[in-house]
């Protein structure tokens, strides 16, 4: 009785067994599968957006047909300054009588930029000048603007150019007074920076620096641009320096 009864015990621990390892079989089977299977898993409205992107370089190349050229404003703006540079250029040569040389100069802005407003101004300009009474105006102005910015050499010549035009403009005159009352201001001045040159050179003779500095900072504040100023800048730097190496 009791060899009976353990080998039905037996017998139903080899069946709970075998089920087991029949159930571990069947779920590490499903795992390897799915596992070894991840395209079929995915849904096809998954996968058409990856061959999509995968596919876009090749199938879509970029256009550039209607692509905007962001150099394009750059480039007109340095045929603009290209273009008004030799406007400015042919008003000058005009102005110095010199219209070939302006007609050259417009042709070469009308090839940068053809349709510059300026371009039309500045041949009317030029035109004006090419008659007698455009000139006149155009000497008798340079002769003002000469005379504003002390240039007397220039301003003599335009009105010498402008006499000859026409000799009896009314604006000859007084502008002829005002080159004559620039000329004797120079003068003056002129004077003056050669007195405190020649103080300062007197300084020098006696080595006193302080002296001659004092004399050549006067003439500068009269004209600091002055030609004979600039020079005995120089020559005061070389006597104290010509000094320093004698003590030494």
């Amino acid at each position: 009785m009791r060899y009976r009864e353990l080998s039905e015990t037996r017998k139903r621990q080899i069946r709970y067994g075998a089920l087991a390892v029949a159930i571990l079989l069947l779920a590490t089977g499903v795992i390897i599968f799915s596992h070894s299977n991840p395209r079929t898993s995915a849904s096809p409205e998954a996968a058409a957006p990856r061959r999509a992107v995968q596919a876009a370089p090749a199938d879509a190349a970029p256009s550039t047909a209607n692509a905007p050229d962001d150099l394009t404003p750059v480039v007109s703006g340095l045929r603009r300054d290209e273009a008004v540079s030799l406007i400015g250029e042919a008003r000058r040569q005009a102005a110095a009588g010199n219209f070939a040389e302006a007609e050259a100069a417009l042709q070469k802005a009308a090839k940068a930029v053809p349709d510059l407003p300026e371009l039309a101004q500045a041949r009317l300009y030029i035109e004006r000048l090419g008659t007698p009474e455009g000139n006149l105006a155009s000497q008798l102005q340079r002769v003002r603007l000469a005379i504003e910015h002390d240039d007397l050499a220039a301003a003599e010549a335009a009105l010498a150019e402008a006499s000859r035009i026409e000799p009896n403009a009314s604006e000859i005159a007084p502008l002829r007074v005002a080159l004559h009352q620039a000329q004797e201001k120079a003068s003056r001045r002129e004077a003056r920076i050669t007195q405190a040159l020649t103080r300062m050179r007197e300084a020098v003779a006696r080595r006193d620096f302080a002296a001659a500095d004092g004399a050549l900072n006067e003439a500068e504040r009269i004209d600091v641009q002055n030609p004979s100023v600039r020079r005995a800048r120089g020559e005061l730097a070389r006597a104290r320096g010509s000094q320093s190496n004698g003590r030494d």
